[in-house]
C-alpha cells in the first residue's frame, strides 16, 4: 500500500511540475424591468457580478480549476416605491475533459461541485455540461458552455425552511444560443 501511494505520489508530482496553469474572469451587468398592462413600470432591476477562473491543465485531456465569485442585484418596485438589494456568491471546483479536437476548436465534458447561496438559502451541486473552446492565440481561449444539454443534482437549503433535492437530466434545443443569457468567457494560459 505505501509503494502504491509513493508511485500515486511520483506521478502526480511529475504532472503537477508539467501542467500548464490558466486564469480567466467573467463580468457581467445586466438591467431589466416589467411593465404592467398599462404600460407603467412595476420593477426594475440591475445586477453585477464578477468571478474568476483559475485552473490547470494536467494533461492533454485533463484539467482541474476553481470558479469563484460573486453578484450585487438592486431592485426597485415602481408601484409601493421599495427598494431592495441582494448578493450572491458562488464556488465551484471543477474538473474537464477534452474528448474531441479539430484544429483550433475543442469539445469538452465539465463536471463541476457548486456551493453557492445568498442571505437566504444555500445550495450544493453536482453538475455536468459540455464546452467549446476556441484557440485565438497559444495564449488566449475562448470558451463557451452549451445550454442545449443539462444534468445536475442539486440540494438547496432554505434557512428557516424546508430543504430539497433535485435531479435534473435533460436536453433542449430550443436553447442553444439565447442571445439575452449567452456568455463567451476567456482564460488565459499563463
Amino acid at each position: 500500500m505505501k509503494k502504491l501511494f509513493v508511485i500515486a505520489s511520483l506521478l502526480f508530482a511529475g504532472m503537477a511540475v508539467n501542467a500548464q496553469w490558466y486564469m480567466g474572469s467573467q463580468f457581467d451587468i445586466s438591467a431589466g424591468q416589467v411593465r404592467n398592462d398599462n404600460g407603467l413600470k412595476r420593477t426594475s432591476e440591475v445586477s453585477i457580478g464578477v468571478y474568476a477562473d483559475i485552473g490547470k491543465k494536467l494533461t492533454d485531456v485533463w484539467d482541474l480549476g476553481v470558479f469563484y465569485g460573486g453578484t450585487v442585484a438592486f431592485s426597485k418596485n415602481h408601484i409601493s416605491n421599495t427598494k431592495t438589494e441582494s448578493a450572491h456568491w458562488h464556488l465551484s471546483p471543477y474538473a474537464r475533459y477534452s474528448f474531441f479536437q479539430i484544429g483550433d476548436f475543442e469539445l469538452l465534458a465539465k463536471s463541476s461541485l457548486t456551493f453557492e447561496g445568498t442571505k437566504t438559502y444555500n445550495e450544493i451541486g453536482l453538475r455536468l455540461a459540455p464546452v467549446l473552446a476556441y484557440n485565438l492565440s497559444e495564449r488566449i481561449v475562448l470558451q463557451a458552455n452549451l445550454n442545449m444539454f443539462n444534468c445536475g443534482l442539486v440540494y438547496n437549503k432554505v434557512k428557516k425552511g424546508n430543504a430539497s433535492t433535485s435531479f435534473n437530466l435533460g436536453g433542449n434545443s430550443n436553447n442553444v444560443a439565447n442571445l439575452g443569457n449567452f456568455r463567451i468567457g476567456f482564460i488565459y494560459k499563463l
